[in-house]
């Protein structure tokens, strides 16, 4: 019998420290913490130090040009 070649994935928590930004989905990756989501439920958290959220915080907001102002 064959083993499995992918790893089980469950949902999880992952939680910008740097942004303060909490993203719900689906991993591999183990972890012994937990928290509680928006819909009650109880999930693994997975800490991460950035995330592509705090890059966009950390950026100024682009000047929107009109494709008219050439």
């Amino acid at each position: 019998m064959q083993h499995p070649t992918h790893p089980e994935h469950r949902t999880v928590v992952f939680r910008d420290q740097s942004a303060g930004v909490r993203f719900l989905t689906r991993s591999a990756r183990r972890s012994e913490h937990s928290t509680t989501w928006t819909d009650g439920n109880i999930y693994p958290v997975i800490e991460v130090d950035v995330s592509s959220a705090a890059s966009r915080r950390a950026q100024p907001e682009a000047e929107v040009v009109s494709a008219g102002r050439r």
